[in-house]
């Protein structure tokens, strides 16, 4: 499933720290929506695995600055992608839920949704897919002993092996048979890709973007495609388009 959300900013100054303002409008939304469910989400602090990914667009023109994104159209596209219909249904009718409703993010500034529209997803074919970047990949190596991060871009020799073992833990009892032979033979080529540096709350993130491409099972590829990859997907990262 696969959602394309319209806002209107009350002031066109938007802090750089944007993704954390998207994820508030969306925690409200779905915790005014069910209750339950944004338990099972964000709940005590919930590290949850989530099943859906985002990405934002400032419709032009736009200028950037240190701290700040001057948007001087006020408008906000935010895109949404889930491979599970029940949270696809949900996230929907959380953001119907707050259509035409002004959400204050800061003293100056407020978002409010104005448009909501069904996406139609596209369909992979073949063992081999290219795509491109909607939004930033982040590439994260989680030390549980510790409890800290490593990041890594394209860039890095080790980048595939450190996206292709997350996988694995994070899509452990997804399907209905052992997956992990399927992930482990992924093959991952960057075609054009750029290195940035995202702030993501207190953190400066490196992270890829730009065109690559996989080859592997078709139903995983369709599965990746939709779920997005790479970490903090639901923090406005990793989502793709097929092209």
């Amino acid at each position: 499933m696969r959602f394309h959300f319209t806002f209107e900013l009350e002031n066109e100054v938007i802090d750089i720290n944007y993704r954390r303002k998207i994820l508030s409008f969306l925690k409200n939304a779905i915790e005014k929506s069910d209750k339950q469910f944004y338990q099972e989400l964000y709940g005590n602090g919930s590290n949850t695995n989530k099943d859906f990914t985002m990405s934002v667009y400032f419709v032009p023109e736009t200028q950037y600055g240190t701290e700040t994104i001057s948007v001087k159209s006020k408008r906000v596209i935010v895109n949404m992608s889930t491979p599970d219909s029940f949270t696809g249904i949900q996230l929907y009718n959380a953001m119907c839920g707050q259509k035409f409703i002004k959400y204050r993010f800061s003293g100056e500034n407020s978002l409010r949704l104005v448009k909501i529209q069904n996406e139609k997803e596209k369909l992979i074919t073949q063992n081999r897919a290219v795509f491109n970047t909607m939004s930033p990949i982040v590439i994260r190596d989680h030390n549980r002993e510790n409890g800290r991060d490593w990041f890594y871009t394209f860039e890095d020799e080790s980048a595939v092996d450190i996206l292709k073992r997350n996988l694995e833990a994070e899509l452990s009892g997804k399907f209905q048979r052992d997956i992990s032979h399927d992930i482990r033979q992924l093959k991952v080529e960057f075609v054009r890709m750029k290195k940035v540096i995202i702030k993501n709350y207190e953190l400066k993130i490196p992270c890829s973007l730009g065109i690559f491409s996989m080859e592997g099972e078709q139903y995983l590829l369709q599965y990746l495609y939709q779920r997005g990859v790479g970490a903090k997907r639901s923090l406005c990262f990793g989502m793709l388009d097929l092209i």
